[in-house]
């Protein structure tokens, strides 16, 4: 059997959920090219039993699942692929940061009511080490290491082995948030190495909390959405504190190759992204530096000389 990531498992059940709204009572046999453009439509608008709608890439995905299906059933082929015109992936749908003003507001945001400091404490967490959510989630007290101030990010947590790595906790502000979480994972009864920073049901008014664990996404729902709705940012997402993160290290010129010592594996079109900025906050450091230390005046050579 196949090895595939807690993660990428997560997210295929998520569209395989979304795709038993519509093709539920269809066996793989009698789907055709015309229930999936009628699915990409109904999707797209919401016209069904889905929560609200939904974007081009997801879509794309969604459909590429129930493909991969169909194709592995030997129900359908090149042929089909010519004749279905599948929603294309937009290359350019990069994820929005927050800028330094909006990350200052987003932050005091979390302290505004007790109950909300924890977010405070994740989101502090999460922008000094570009963290993604899941890999945050899966921390377990015996990746946080407050000797030597690293957090590691392991393979139950990455997505793939370029992800693996260890990240070091250099500000006493995410030193304070780390010791906070912990504080509260043990308050929660966490007290094995193999607990969970973040558990299940921490928080919760059902009762169900299981330290052993890990918090699922939606966890963090209700707290985040909640702040998100008092600071302003309707769009923002737990994961987009990853994208800020790095781009927060991009605008300051820290080199690509410690950047990815942090966050891990980039995709490429994310990478030059991330360069792009880079290279900007370079110009702009060095325009900056020749202003206040103009260069001495340079008499060219007669043969460079314009006559």
């Amino acid at each position: 059997m196949r090895y595939i990531a807690e993660s990428s498992e997560e997210t295929y059940r998520e569209y395989a959920w979304a795709l038993e709204k519509f093709f539920g009572a269809m066996t793989l046999r009698q789907i055709h090219d015309g229930h999936l453009r009628s699915y990409q439509e109904d999707r797209a608008l919401c016209r069904g039993n889905w929560k609200k709608k939904c974007g081009q890439n997801r879509i794309h995905k969604e459909i590429g699942l129930l493909l991969r299906m169909l194709r592995a059933a030997h129900l359908w082929d090149d042929d089909l692929d010519d004749a279905f015109d599948q929603l294309p992936l937009q290359q350019s749908d990069i994820p929005r940061a927050l800028d330094p003003v909006e990350q200052e507001h987003w932050m005091s945001s979390c302290l505004v009511y007790p109950e909300w400091k924890w977010v405070h404490q994740y989101s502090t967490l999460a922008l000094q080490t570009c963290a993604s959510t899941f890999e945050i989630r899966m921390a377990r007290l015996k990746d946080i290491n407050m000797k030597h101030w690293t957090i590691r990010v392991g393979p139950e947590a990455s997505k793939n082995k370029f992800r693996n790595r260890t990240i070091p906790l250099e500000s006493d502000e995410v030193k304070e948030a780390v010791e906070g979480l912990v504080r509260r994972a043990v308050g929660f009864g966490a007290h094995r190495a193999e607990d969970y920073v973040f558990p299940f049901g921490g928080g919760s008014r059902r009762g169900d909390l299981d330290v052993s664990l890990p918090m699922t996404k939606f966890g963090l729902k209700a707290t985040w959405n909640h702040i998100r709705d008092y600071a302003g940012f309707n769009w923002l997402r737990p994961y987009d504190m990853r994208h800020t993160a790095i781009t927060r290290m991009a605008e300051n010129g820290v080199p690509i190759a410690v950047i990815m010592s942090f966050s891990g594996h980039i995709k490429p079109q994310m990478q030059q992204h991330y360069i792009t900025i880079s290279m900007q906050a370079k110009r702009e450091a060095a325009f900056e530096a020749w202003q206040k230390f103009p260069p001495s005046s340079v008499k060219l050579l007669p043969q460079h000389a314009v006559a």
